[in-house]
């Protein structure tokens, strides 16, 4: 039995959430400072403020794309055929 696919739409709006680095590292399956060195050769991702509640401070952390993690991800995996 043959299942049509729905037709995409043209017109969706691109995706813009942010993925943390701890969570990158995990889908990526690499430990967070491999992470960090590739990210420093490639210049993917960048670093964003966040304010912490507790102490009302804030800090600097890494954050990507979908668009930066699929990136990532073709230059830790390499071409394909």
């Amino acid at each position: 039995m043959l299942v049509k696919r729905p037709k995409q739409m043209t017109n969706q709006p691109v995706r813009k959430e942010m993925v943390e680095e701890n969570r990158a590292a995990y889908l990526l399956g690499l430990p967070k400072e491999q992470l960090r060195e590739i990210c420093e050769l490639s210049g993917l991702g960048h670093l964003e403020q966040a304010s912490t509640v507790e102490q009302g401070a804030t800090a600097l952390r890494l954050v990507f794309t979908y668009e930066e993690l699929y990136k990532l991800c073709r230059l830790i995996v390499g071409p394909t055929s």
